[in-house]
């Protein structure tokens, strides 16, 4: 019975079988982690809590710096708009000046126009006006002061009487609105009523006419004062000195009060001095009274150069202090 039995036949055992290497890579796998995770580790251990949070509050203080700039940004981006929108005002002002300035040229030219024209029609009437020759007797058609004289003398009253108070500026401001309406007057004279002048060493000459001698004069004539009450000393020695002008003269006679017990004999003499080979006044002359309510006779030198004026072809005007 000896039968030979079959060996069955094992496949040959694999020392290295699969569940092996997946161990092995398993632990090699493992390793690798533990190396890494020891990295980390050591990198967690440098970057501590206190670094963290010096990491968190520059991450903040960026954020603030952010919006700090945002805001700055904001600000800027207004404060252009405002820029813009006051350039585009400008401009338009600029456009509606530069329109309006041929309009405003053309007006101002109508006004000076205009202007012109009345000018001449006030030397037309005041012409019209005038008494053509010297009567001895006053004359009713005498209506007004004319203002085409080459040439203006003031003899001016500068008694005690007439510069105290705000008198005396009162004086002045007449004297300076005389010389504004007189538009063709070449040069004009300022005398006291007893003879002296305003500008001493110009007896004879011509203040010449101009703003700034204007304005000298008038800044002169505020202390010009301490004279006395004699008008018609004043008018005599202007009649001798300019009588040989060429030219219309306008003579202008200030004061607020007069005291001569021959008004008549002054009154001739004056005309006669005044009057020119045939017989007509070689100045105007005019009276400008100033009234005061006490003290002094101011009626009385109303009624002298309200005959002297219409005996020389001017005007008298009265006016309260």
């Amino acid at each position: 019975m000896r039968q030979s039995k079959r060996r069955i036949k094992r496949p040959p055992v694999e020392i290295f079988t699969l569940s092996f290497l997946d161990i092995i890579s398993c632990a090699f796998g493992a390793v690798v982690l533990l190396v890494l995770l020891a990295k980390n580790g050591e990198s967690d251990t440098e970057l501590g809590p206190d670094n963290l949070s010096t990491m968190v509050e520059q991450v903040l203080a960026a954020q603030l710096n952010v919006e700090l700039l945002k805001g700055a940004v904001s600000d800027k981006q207004q404060q252009l708009a405002a820029a813009q929108a006051r350039s585009a005002s400008v401009t338009e002002q600029l456009k509606s000046l530069e329109s309006s300035i041929p309009r405003a040229q053309q007006t101002l030219q109508q006004l000076q126009d205009q202007a012109s024209s009345l000018r001449n029609e006030l030397r037309q009437a005041t012409a019209m006006l005038n008494v053509p020759k010297s009567t001895d007797k006053p004359s009713d058609e005498v209506g007004g002061i004319p203002t085409d004289a080459d040439y203006v003398i003031f003899v001016i009253d500068n008694s005690g009487s007439m510069v105290a108070g705000n008198k005396w500026q009162q004086v002045i401001n007449v004297v300076n609105d005389i010389l504004v309406n007189h538009p063709q007057m070449k040069g004009f004279q300022v005398i006291a009523a007893d003879g002296t002048f305003l500008y001493p060493g110009q007896e004879g000459q011509w203040l010449s006419d101009s703003t700034s001698m204007r304005q000298r004069a008038m800044d002169r004539m505020k202390r010009f004062t301490g004279g006395g009450s004699a008008p018609e000393v004043g008018i005599l020695r202007a009649l001798d000195l300019y009588s040989k002008t060429k030219g219309k003269v306008s003579l202008y006679v200030f004061g607020d009060d007069y005291r001569s017990s021959s008004l008549d004999a002054i009154v001739g003499t004056i005309t006669s001095k005044n009057a020119d080979p045939a017989g007509n006044p070689r100045f105007r002359i005019h009276g400008i009274g100033f009234y005061r309510p006490a003290g002094g006779d101011a009626a009385q030198f109303a009624a002298f150069m309200q005959a002297v004026a219409k005996r020389n072809r001017g005007a008298f005007v009265g006016l309260a202090f």
